[in-house]
């Protein structure tokens, strides 16, 4: 019987040996040594390397010995209420298997990696910047509801931000990697030339893109915010979200198809062969100007590219020159191979074949055959000029 005992208790030993040896660590920032807390001041500096300094701890109130980093460790950065500040130089690529800021305001220098399938947790209130590049492996989940800045390297990896916090990215490197924004904001403020290689924006999330020439398949379902000034050429653009845009901004389009709205001085331009359809339900945002001045959707090349309209176009007048005979090009027919649908539509004017009227302080008229939008005389302008035309002629044949 003690026999079998021992025999279960050798197994049950040997298979625990087995998990923890598959388990990383974790450890948490502490340059105080047993001193509780991460440090004795409101500064928690220092240098994070691999298996040399002794800056870590295993317990969460920062009590037992201090001990190294050991690679693949997960790390944790928290001090209580003591750490306001804190530097980390980071030196020899340390890799986190998780990496977790749970208060304070860190700034990192240094070349870090996270391991696969890592998740990256910034706190409410908590707030960490990267200067030097961080490196991705495939599936990572960045969990942000405090704010970061970080510089992402991982060609062809994916992670996954969730968190109603603001995560910008500062890349200078030329990596494609991949994001579906869940939750929370995403700021693209980059430098790379090198486009990311897909972003799903979802219902919850919202990406901010500050920098030009940076996105390449794009799918929103949420919100799309398009910075003054900025451009980009998508291969694809879906979804069924918004897009909101600053003045003197522009999207080149190769396909796709979009149910969501668009506002803004966005200019959007299609390209290549494969065409793009706005869906019914969809809705595209004109912003009328002094004469000729407005955003519109044009040709991005020579190949006649088909542009397919079965949702609403809007017109902002509230900057309008509406003197008589002004016009706006809206959609290039003579670029495009224009498809206006059954469901297509232009709010608050009315259709008659292929015209479509509005009387707004002056009579504008919007051509599906030309794709522009007209200043035309009013109707009583019209009148007064036949009653004319007609009083003239009348006294004409008296003076016979």
């Amino acid at each position: 019987m003690k026999m079998n005992m021992l025999k279960k208790l050798s197994t049950v030993s040997a298979a625990s040996i087995a998990i923890c040896g598959v388990l990383h660590a974790q450890v948490y920032w502490d340059i105080n040594g047993t001193n509780a807390g991460a440090t004795d001041s409101t500064d928690a500096s220092g240098t994070w390397d691999i298996a040399t300094t002794s800056n870590w701890n295993t317990t969460s109130d920062g009590t037992a010995a201090v001990t190294t980093f050991t690679d693949t460790d997960s790390v944790v950065f928290s001090a209580g209420n003591n750490v306001a500040t804190a530097a980390i130089t980071a030196t020899g690529t340390p890799t986190a298997t998780n990496l977790t800021i749970e208060e304070g305001t860190y700034t990192f220098d240094g070349n870090l990696k996270l391991g696969t399938s890592a998740t990256y947790t910034v706190s409410s209130g908590a707030s960490a910047t990267f200067n030097d590049a961080v490196s991705l492996t495939d599936n990572s989940d960045f969990i942000i509801e405090g704010t970061s800045s970080m510089k992402l390297a991982g060609a062809g990896k994916t992670f996954t931000k969730t968190g109603s916090g603001t995560l910008t990215l500062t890349d200078s490197a030329n990596s494609d990697y991949a994001i579906n924004v869940n939750e929370g904001l995403v700021v693209v403020n980059r430098t790379a030339t090198k486009q990311l290689k897909s972003i799903v924006v979802g219902a919850s999330g919202t990406l901010q893109l500050s920098t030009s020439d940076q996105l390449n398949p794009l799918t929103v379902n949420g919100l799309f915010i398009v910075d003054e000034g900025v451009s980009d050429s998508l291969r694809q653009l879906y979804g069924t979200g918004s897009i909101q845009a600053g003045d003197n901004t522009s999207l080149n389009i190769d396909k796709g198809d979009f149910s969501g709205d668009i506002s803004g001085d966005l200019d959007i331009s299609i390209s290549k062969t494969n065409g793009f359809t706005f869906n019914d339900g969809s809705s595209v945002e004109f912003v009328i100007g002094a004469d000729g001045v407005s955003n519109s959707i044009t040709s991005g090349d020579a190949n006649m590219s088909e542009l397919n309209l079965n949702g609403e176009l809007t017109f902002d007048l509230t900057g309008a020159d509406l003197t008589e005979g002004n016009s706006w090009l809206i959609v290039e027919v003579a670029g495009l191979t224009v498809s206006y649908g059954a469901t297509f539509s232009v709010a608050g004017f009315s259709e008659l074949d292929g015209t479509w009227t509005h009387d707004s302080n002056a009579l504008l008229q919007f051509s599906e055959t030309t794709g522009y939008l007209t200043v035309v005389p009013e109707s009583s302008s019209y009148a007064l000029l036949a009653g004319c035309l007609g009083l003239t002629f009348v006294m004409l044949r008296r003076r016979k």
